[in-house]
């Protein structure tokens, strides 16, 4: 079978009668397709609204016994799926007559990519008169236009994933099931769909044309009760989590929103290749041996090509760069997984030299908030620093920083320099 459309539900009857209409009223080349409807424990009578669509529609209706969100919802419609491409859409996103079609025909032509489908945001018209939907406006448009997604370069975006709404998205059921489908340690509102997006992103090695995104498979956000800022709370709380999960660059730089990553990433990813090209070891080592002895509770030391060089001890831990064409890169300290007072002292060695100056002043406070004092160290000689933007005058950076921390240079040697800075 084609495709399988899996619709989370709660209590939003009147939004799902509408959704479920679209969908019995589209095109004649949409093919076949079967749609589940997962009812997250709504405890109302959604059992005779699916009844009424089933002579239109290859529809079935799965209770789950408890409330457990959004990202259980859509697993348990997923596994029971059984076609080869999974359309996700919400009870709220009403359909336009072709997206079923698109969708179909993106499967035929590429059966193992991601495909993002647009959606508008609330306009009365959709619920005013269902069957003709309003068009696109300058104000009632996809609000990911907004956020920097242009249908024209979509297929290079560096960092596709961010725009992942499950509102309305398709995925190859092997995929989905390759990377395990929704984290359901996601049981409130926000990012459970960002996070999949991702996941898979990785597991397609980060290709670009991974993901596409199609303009002309529309459907309509159907106005409905929100508490945003509730919402928003919640999704803030997630964010930590997920950026704990992956511990990665993309992700730290995804708590400024979808435009803060499509606008930094590349500039970083840039200068953290210039730093894997430079490799100076003779620099790591002088760095290190600058530093006083350990002491409790500890060291975290974040550099490139430190794991041979920095063994893991009780008193040690070590966040490696590896680089950039390899894996996802990883955090530059702007997050970090620890809690406050985890560490005696921090050793920032290079990595922290790709940093914009707000995100400079941001790393130093997180630093600060997990370590008693943090280093910043630097290798002398970078060839393309210059050229790359990298961090390379440690009196200003001092001057910057002695306005709210005790700040100095401690070390300056053949290959190295080294900051202490310690709470003001």
């Amino acid at each position: 079978m084609g495709l399988s459309v899996v619709i989370p539900y709660f209590r939003q009857a009147r939004c799902l009668d509408l959704t479920l209409g679209a969908l019995a009223a589209q095109d004649p080349d949409a093919g076949r397709f079967e749609v589940l409807v997962v009812d997250d424990d709504s405890r109302d009578d959604v059992d005779a609204l699916v009844r009424a669509y089933q002579d239109r529609l290859d529809l079935r209706l799965i209770r789950l016994p408890v409330n457990r969100g959004r990202a259980v919802a859509r697993n348990r419609g997923m596994a029971e799926a059984t076609g080869d491409r999974i359309v996700l859409l919400d009870a709220d996103s009403l359909a336009g007559p072709g997206l079923i079609g698109r969708h179909a025909r993106f499967h035929r032509s590429r059966p193992e990519d991601v495909l993002l489908g647009a959606r508008i945001e609330h306009d009365w018209r959709a619920v005013h008169d269902p069957t003709r939907p309003p068009a696109p406006s300058a104000y009632h448009t996809d609000l990911r236009y907004r956020w920097g997604l242009d249908p024209g370069t979509f297929a290079d975006h560096p960092a596709p994933w961010i725009f992942g709404y499950s509102h309305h998205m398709s995925v190859p059921s092997a995929q989905v099931r390759a990377v395990g489908g929704f984290d359901e340690r996601f049981v409130r509102w926000g990012h459970e769909d960002v996070e999949f997006a991702y996941r898979l992103f990785l597991a397609g090695r980060r290709r670009a044309g991974h993901f596409h995104f199609d303009p002309l498979a529309l459907c309509h956000h159907i106005p409905h009760f929100r508490e945003t800022a509730n919402s928003w709370a919640e999704a803030g709380q997630l964010l930590t989590y997920m950026i704990d999960k992956h511990r990665t660059l993309e992700l730290e730089l995804y708590k400024d929103g979808p435009m803060g990553v499509a606008a930094a990433l590349p500039t970083y990813l840039e200068r953290l290749r210039a730093l894997h090209d430079w490799d100076n070891r003779a620099a790591r080592d002088e760095a290190l041996a600058a530093l006083p002895a350990r002491q409790e509770p500890g060291r975290l030391v974040m550099g490139i090509g430190l794991a041979d060089r920095v063994p893991f001890t009780g008193h040690t831990e070590v966040l490696d760069q590896r680089p950039p064409t390899e894996a996802p890169p990883g955090l530059i300290g702007l997050r970090l997984p620890f809690p406050a007072d985890h560490f005696a002292d921090l050793l920032h060695l290079d990595v922290w030299r790709t940093a914009a100056p707000d995100h400079l002043s941001r790393m130093v406070v997180e630093g600060l908030r997990v370590a008693r004092t943090v280093y910043l160290g630097a290798s002398k000689g970078v060839p393309t620093a210059d050229e790359v933007g990298l961090v390379d005058c440690p009196e200003h950076l001092c001057d910057m920083l002695r306005g709210h921390t005790d700040s100095e240079v401690v070390h300056d040697g053949d290959h190295a320099w080294l900051i202490r800075i310690r709470r003001g």
